[in-house]
Protein backbone atom coordinates (compact mmCIF):
# COMPACT_ATOMS: atom_id res chain seq x y z
CA UNK A 1 0.00 0.00 0.00
CA UNK A 2 1.41 3.37 -1.24
CA UNK A 3 1.52 6.29 1.62
CA UNK A 4 -0.69 8.80 2.01
CA UNK A 5 0.72 12.06 0.48
CA UNK A 6 -0.83 15.44 1.16
CA UNK A 7 -3.84 15.21 -0.72
CA UNK A 8 -4.22 11.56 0.59
CA UNK A 9 -4.52 12.98 4.12
CA UNK A 10 -6.72 15.52 3.97
CA UNK A 11 -9.01 13.36 1.91
CA UNK A 12 -8.91 10.72 4.76
CA UNK A 13 -9.76 13.98 7.20
CA UNK A 14 -13.00 14.90 5.27
CA UNK A 15 -13.49 11.16 5.18
CA UNK A 16 -13.45 10.58 8.87
CA UNK A 17 -15.98 13.49 9.14
CA UNK A 18 -18.02 11.97 7.07
CA UNK A 19 -17.99 8.57 8.63
CA UNK A 20 -18.37 10.34 12.06
CA UNK A 21 -21.15 12.32 10.80
CA UNK A 22 -23.43 9.36 9.75
CA UNK A 23 -22.17 7.25 12.93
CA UNK A 24 -24.01 10.61 14.89
CA UNK A 25 -26.73 9.96 12.58
CA UNK A 26 -27.76 6.45 13.81
CA UNK A 27 -29.66 8.18 17.17
CA UNK A 28 -31.84 11.01 14.93
CA UNK A 29 -34.84 8.57 14.80
CA UNK A 30 -34.85 8.82 18.20
CA UNK A 31 -35.13 12.25 19.07
CA UNK A 32 -38.97 13.50 18.50
CA UNK A 33 -39.34 16.55 16.20
CA UNK A 34 -42.26 18.44 18.86
CA UNK A 35 -39.37 18.15 21.63
CA UNK A 36 -35.98 18.30 19.50
CA UNK A 37 -37.30 20.23 16.04
CA UNK A 38 -33.71 20.84 14.92
CA UNK A 39 -32.07 17.99 15.38
CA UNK A 40 -34.48 16.48 13.83
CA UNK A 41 -33.73 17.96 10.40
CA UNK A 42 -30.30 16.27 10.20
CA UNK A 43 -32.18 13.06 9.31
CA UNK A 44 -32.76 14.66 5.60
CA UNK A 45 -28.57 14.48 5.70
CA UNK A 46 -28.76 10.52 6.16
CA UNK A 47 -28.94 9.77 2.57
CA UNK A 48 -26.33 12.26 1.06
CA UNK A 49 -24.16 10.74 4.29
CA UNK A 50 -24.85 7.08 2.72
CA UNK A 51 -23.93 8.01 -0.20
CA UNK A 52 -20.64 10.52 0.30
CA UNK A 53 -19.18 7.03 2.12
CA UNK A 54 -19.86 5.25 -0.82
CA UNK A 55 -17.60 7.65 -2.49
CA UNK A 56 -15.00 7.58 -0.38
CA UNK A 57 -15.33 3.53 -0.58
CA UNK A 58 -15.04 3.60 -4.35
CA UNK A 59 -12.18 6.45 -3.83
CA UNK A 60 -9.88 4.83 -1.75
CA UNK A 61 -10.00 1.22 -3.30
CA UNK A 62 -9.35 2.68 -6.96
CA UNK A 63 -6.52 4.24 -4.69
CA UNK A 64 -5.10 0.64 -3.26
CA UNK A 65 -5.49 2.12 0.01
CA UNK A 66 -6.87 0.21 3.00
CA UNK A 67 -8.72 3.46 4.25
CA UNK A 68 -11.28 2.05 2.34
CA UNK A 69 -12.43 0.00 5.35
CA UNK A 70 -13.75 3.01 7.44
CA UNK A 71 -16.50 4.22 5.48
CA UNK A 72 -17.00 0.15 4.41
CA UNK A 73 -17.45 -0.51 7.92
CA UNK A 74 -20.19 2.39 8.40
CA UNK A 75 -21.85 1.48 5.72
CA UNK A 76 -22.24 -1.98 6.83
CA UNK A 77 -23.71 -0.55 9.83
CA UNK A 78 -26.00 1.58 8.90
CA UNK A 79 -27.47 -1.21 6.77
CA UNK A 80 -28.07 -3.45 9.81
CA UNK A 81 -28.94 -0.39 11.87
CA UNK A 82 -31.49 1.46 9.24
CA UNK A 83 -33.21 -0.55 7.02
CA UNK A 84 -31.85 -1.61 3.89
CA UNK A 85 -31.31 1.32 1.33
CA UNK A 86 -31.02 -1.20 -1.51
CA UNK A 87 -32.55 -4.15 -2.12
CA UNK A 88 -32.27 -7.19 -4.50
CA UNK A 89 -35.74 -8.43 -6.19
CA UNK A 90 -37.57 -11.59 -4.73
CA UNK A 91 -40.91 -13.17 -4.62
CA UNK A 92 -42.69 -14.98 -2.47
CA UNK A 93 -44.44 -18.39 -3.05
CA UNK A 94 -47.37 -17.32 -3.95
CA UNK A 95 -49.21 -21.28 -3.92
CA UNK A 96 -48.78 -21.16 -0.08
CA UNK A 97 -51.39 -19.00 0.63
CA UNK A 98 -54.79 -19.31 0.60
CA UNK A 99 -55.86 -14.97 0.98
CA UNK A 100 -53.72 -12.93 -1.26
CA UNK A 101 -54.32 -8.94 -1.63
CA UNK A 102 -52.95 -6.31 -4.09
CA UNK A 103 -52.16 -3.32 -2.85
CA UNK A 104 -51.12 -0.13 -5.30
CA UNK A 105 -50.36 3.43 -2.94
CA UNK A 106 -50.40 6.54 -5.73
CA UNK A 107 -49.78 10.58 -4.85
CA UNK A 108 -51.22 11.56 -7.83
CA UNK A 109 -51.02 15.31 -7.22
CA UNK A 110 -54.19 15.98 -8.19
CA UNK A 111 -54.40 14.36 -11.13
CA UNK A 112 -51.95 17.30 -12.52
CA UNK A 113 -55.14 19.66 -12.52
CA UNK A 114 -53.40 22.58 -11.93
CA UNK A 115 -50.62 21.92 -13.71
CA UNK A 116 -49.92 24.85 -16.74
CA UNK A 117 -48.33 22.29 -19.37
CA UNK A 118 -48.31 19.24 -18.02
CA UNK A 119 -45.77 16.85 -19.51
CA UNK A 120 -47.32 13.60 -19.67
CA UNK A 121 -51.42 12.63 -20.41
CA UNK A 122 -52.76 11.54 -16.98
CA UNK A 123 -55.64 10.18 -18.13
CA UNK A 124 -53.60 7.59 -20.17
CA UNK A 125 -50.99 7.46 -18.31
CA UNK A 126 -53.12 6.19 -15.11
CA UNK A 127 -55.51 3.96 -16.79
CA UNK A 128 -52.83 2.09 -18.69
CA UNK A 129 -51.05 1.62 -14.27
CA UNK A 130 -54.39 0.39 -13.26
CA UNK A 131 -54.46 -2.27 -16.13
CA UNK A 132 -50.77 -3.34 -15.96
CA UNK A 133 -50.94 -3.22 -12.30
CA UNK A 134 -54.56 -4.53 -11.47
CA UNK A 135 -54.85 -3.58 -7.83
CA UNK A 136 -57.20 -5.26 -5.62
CA UNK A 137 -57.03 -2.25 -3.46
CA UNK A 138 -55.93 1.49 -4.54
CA UNK A 139 -54.90 4.03 -2.34
CA UNK A 140 -54.56 7.72 -3.69
CA UNK A 141 -53.33 10.49 -1.94
CA UNK A 142 -54.08 14.16 -3.20
CA UNK A 143 -57.61 12.83 -5.20
CA UNK A 144 -58.59 15.73 -7.33
CA UNK A 145 -62.69 16.51 -6.07
CA UNK A 146 -63.24 16.95 -10.21
CA UNK A 147 -61.66 14.25 -11.29
CA UNK A 148 -63.01 12.42 -14.71
CA UNK A 149 -61.75 9.20 -14.38
CA UNK A 150 -63.31 5.53 -14.46
CA UNK A 151 -63.25 3.23 -11.52
CA UNK A 152 -66.09 1.06 -12.35
CA UNK A 153 -63.84 -1.94 -12.12
CA UNK A 154 -63.91 -0.78 -8.06
CA UNK A 155 -67.23 -1.52 -6.49
CA UNK A 156 -66.71 0.00 -3.15
CA UNK A 157 -64.95 3.25 -2.14
CA UNK A 158 -64.53 5.82 0.16
CA UNK A 159 -64.12 9.06 -0.58
CA UNK A 160 -62.84 12.21 1.57
CA UNK A 161 -62.65 15.71 1.55
CA UNK A 162 -61.38 17.78 5.07
CA UNK A 163 -64.15 20.68 4.12
CA UNK A 164 -67.52 20.73 1.89
CA UNK A 165 -64.91 23.50 -0.55
CA UNK A 166 -61.76 21.50 -0.04
CA UNK A 167 -60.70 19.60 -3.56
CA UNK A 168 -58.02 18.00 -2.51
CA UNK A 169 -58.78 14.83 -0.74
CA UNK A 170 -58.14 11.17 -0.74
CA UNK A 171 -59.31 8.17 -1.55
CA UNK A 172 -59.85 4.39 -1.00
CA UNK A 173 -60.88 2.27 -3.70
CA UNK A 174 -61.67 -1.55 -3.33
CA UNK A 175 -62.72 -4.48 -5.26
CA UNK A 176 -64.08 -5.93 -2.00
CA UNK A 177 -66.75 -5.26 0.51
CA UNK A 178 -65.51 -2.44 2.30
CA UNK A 179 -67.46 -2.76 6.09
CA UNK A 180 -65.96 0.43 8.02
CA UNK A 181 -65.00 3.67 7.39
CA UNK A 182 -63.21 6.52 8.58
CA UNK A 183 -60.60 10.06 8.33
CA UNK A 184 -58.46 11.67 10.82
CA UNK A 185 -59.00 15.07 9.80
CA UNK A 186 -55.73 16.86 10.61
CA UNK A 187 -56.08 20.12 11.94
CA UNK A 188 -55.09 23.15 9.83
CA UNK A 189 -53.77 20.85 7.19
CA UNK A 190 -54.73 19.76 3.57
CA UNK A 191 -52.81 16.37 4.24
CA UNK A 192 -54.99 13.93 5.88
CA UNK A 193 -55.65 9.71 6.56
CA UNK A 194 -58.31 7.43 6.08
CA UNK A 195 -58.84 4.32 7.11
CA UNK A 196 -61.20 0.85 5.51
CA UNK A 197 -61.64 -2.24 6.89
CA UNK A 198 -62.08 -4.40 3.45
CA UNK A 199 -63.16 -7.76 3.62
CA UNK A 200 -61.51 -10.67 1.63
CA UNK A 201 -63.00 -14.46 2.29
CA UNK A 202 -63.37 -14.84 5.59
CA UNK A 203 -61.26 -12.55 6.97
CA UNK A 204 -61.08 -8.73 6.99
CA UNK A 205 -58.11 -6.07 6.55
CA UNK A 206 -57.63 -2.52 8.03
CA UNK A 207 -56.39 -0.43 5.42
CA UNK A 208 -54.57 2.95 6.45
CA UNK A 209 -53.45 5.84 3.50
CA UNK A 210 -51.97 8.04 4.88
CA UNK A 211 -50.76 11.27 3.54
CA UNK A 212 -48.41 13.09 6.66
CA UNK A 213 -47.90 16.78 6.83
CA UNK A 214 -46.09 18.30 3.62
CA UNK A 215 -43.38 20.55 4.11
CA UNK A 216 -44.50 23.44 2.17
CA UNK A 217 -41.28 23.52 0.40
CA UNK A 218 -40.18 23.76 -3.89
CA UNK A 219 -38.58 20.57 -4.07
CA UNK A 220 -35.18 22.10 -6.01
CA UNK A 221 -31.89 23.19 -4.76
CA UNK A 222 -32.31 26.46 -6.91
CA UNK A 223 -35.44 27.24 -4.45
CA UNK A 224 -34.00 26.04 -1.20
CA UNK A 225 -30.91 28.71 -2.06
CA UNK A 226 -33.36 31.42 -2.86
CA UNK A 227 -35.30 31.12 0.15
CA UNK A 228 -34.78 32.36 3.52
CA UNK A 229 -32.90 29.87 5.56
CA UNK A 230 -34.33 30.55 8.98
CA UNK A 231 -37.97 30.74 7.68
CA UNK A 232 -37.31 27.32 6.21
CA UNK A 233 -35.84 25.85 9.18
CA UNK A 234 -38.72 26.58 11.01
CA UNK A 235 -41.03 25.51 8.24
CA UNK A 236 -40.16 21.73 7.78
CA UNK A 237 -39.29 21.68 11.78
CA UNK A 238 -42.87 22.30 11.74
CA UNK A 239 -43.78 20.53 9.35
CA UNK A 240 -41.82 17.14 10.92
CA UNK A 241 -43.51 17.89 14.58
CA UNK A 242 -47.00 18.22 12.84
CA UNK A 243 -46.01 14.64 11.06
CA UNK A 244 -45.25 13.44 14.99
CA UNK A 245 -48.58 14.19 16.24
CA UNK A 246 -50.34 12.64 13.24
CA UNK A 247 -48.37 9.56 13.54
CA UNK A 248 -48.99 9.37 16.81
CA UNK A 249 -52.57 9.85 16.57
CA UNK A 250 -52.68 7.12 13.79
CA UNK A 251 -50.80 4.61 15.98
CA UNK A 252 -53.11 4.80 18.70
CA UNK A 253 -55.76 4.64 16.17
CA UNK A 254 -54.10 1.33 14.55
CA UNK A 255 -53.49 -0.27 18.49
CA UNK A 256 -57.48 -0.74 18.84
CA UNK A 257 -57.50 -2.38 15.26
CA UNK A 258 -59.38 -6.08 15.37
CA UNK A 259 -57.93 -6.87 12.09
CA UNK A 260 -54.56 -7.37 10.72
CA UNK A 261 -53.31 -3.71 9.08
CA UNK A 262 -51.94 -2.50 6.21
CA UNK A 263 -50.86 1.05 6.06
CA UNK A 264 -49.45 2.53 3.16
CA UNK A 265 -49.23 6.21 1.53
CA UNK A 266 -47.04 9.61 1.33
CA UNK A 267 -45.18 9.95 4.83
CA UNK A 268 -43.39 13.26 3.42
CA UNK A 269 -40.12 12.26 5.40
CA UNK A 270 -37.61 9.34 4.81
CA UNK A 271 -36.61 5.69 6.26
CA UNK A 272 -34.32 7.55 7.95
CA UNK A 273 -36.92 9.61 10.16
CA UNK A 274 -38.25 9.45 13.65
CA UNK A 275 -42.03 9.10 11.83
CA UNK A 276 -41.18 6.12 9.98
CA UNK A 277 -39.42 4.70 12.62
CA UNK A 278 -42.41 5.14 15.15
CA UNK A 279 -44.81 3.80 12.45
CA UNK A 280 -42.81 0.56 11.14
CA UNK A 281 -42.60 -0.36 14.89
CA UNK A 282 -43.95 -4.04 15.21
CA UNK A 283 -44.58 -3.91 11.60
CA UNK A 284 -43.10 -5.41 7.79
CA UNK A 285 -41.61 -2.80 5.14
CA UNK A 286 -43.00 -4.18 2.20
CA UNK A 287 -39.73 -2.77 0.00
CA UNK A 288 -37.31 -3.90 2.52
CA UNK A 289 -38.89 -7.33 2.47
CA UNK A 290 -39.05 -7.86 -1.61
CA UNK A 291 -38.19 -4.43 -3.18
CA UNK A 292 -35.63 -4.05 -6.25
CA UNK A 293 -32.92 -1.72 -6.21
CA UNK A 294 -33.13 1.98 -4.43
CA UNK A 295 -37.05 1.79 -4.20
CA UNK A 296 -36.79 5.86 -5.31
CA UNK A 297 -40.30 6.98 -5.10
CA UNK A 298 -39.48 11.15 -5.00
CA UNK A 299 -37.19 13.13 -6.80
CA UNK A 300 -35.46 16.09 -4.77
CA UNK A 301 -33.86 17.52 -8.09
CA UNK A 302 -33.04 14.33 -10.00
CA UNK A 303 -31.83 13.25 -6.41
CA UNK A 304 -33.31 9.38 -5.31
CA UNK A 305 -35.72 9.83 -2.38
CA UNK A 306 -37.90 6.67 -0.86
CA UNK A 307 -40.96 8.50 0.74
CA UNK A 308 -44.34 6.38 -0.23
CA UNK A 309 -44.33 3.24 1.96
CA UNK A 310 -46.33 0.26 2.63
CA UNK A 311 -46.21 -1.22 5.78
CA UNK A 312 -48.14 -4.56 7.18
CA UNK A 313 -48.72 -6.33 10.27
CA UNK A 314 -46.04 -9.42 11.38
CA UNK A 315 -48.44 -11.59 10.42
CA UNK A 316 -48.79 -10.87 6.94
CA UNK A 317 -46.59 -11.99 4.02
CA UNK A 318 -45.26 -9.53 1.34
CA UNK A 319 -45.16 -11.57 -1.68
CA UNK A 320 -44.24 -9.06 -4.50
CA UNK A 321 -43.11 -5.16 -4.28
CA UNK A 322 -42.64 -2.81 -7.19
CA UNK A 323 -42.11 0.57 -7.89
CA UNK A 324 -43.80 2.47 -10.70
CA UNK A 325 -41.38 3.27 -13.66
CA UNK A 326 -42.81 6.18 -15.08
CA UNK A 327 -45.27 8.50 -13.53
CA UNK A 328 -46.95 11.80 -14.49
CA UNK A 329 -46.77 13.16 -10.90
CA UNK A 330 -44.35 13.85 -9.20
CA UNK A 331 -44.23 10.92 -7.12
CA UNK A 332 -43.86 6.90 -8.50
CA UNK A 333 -46.67 4.47 -7.35
CA UNK A 334 -46.00 1.35 -5.52
CA UNK A 335 -47.61 -1.93 -4.97
CA UNK A 336 -47.55 -4.71 -3.04
CA UNK A 337 -48.90 -8.41 -2.94
CA UNK A 338 -50.12 -9.49 0.16
CA UNK A 339 -50.45 -13.33 1.31
CA UNK A 340 -51.60 -14.68 4.98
Amino acid sequence: MKELGLLGKFAFGVNLLVALLLLISFVLPHFPPTKYPNVSLLSLAVSPLILLNVIFVVYWIIRLQMQFALSLTMLVAAWFYFNPFVEFSSEGNFGDYGNKLKILSYNVRLFNAYEKEPSVDFLSSFSKLLEDKDPDVLCIQEYYRNANLNFSAYKYKFVHFNGLKNKLGHAIFSKYPIITTGAFDFESSSNNALFADIVKGNDTIRVYNLHLQSLGITPTVDALQEDDKDRLRNRISTAFGRQQNQVEKIIAHKAQSPYKNLVCGDFNNTSFSYVYRKMQINMKDAFVERGGGLGTTFLFDNYPMRIDFILTSSKLEVLKFETGKNSFSDHYPISATIGW
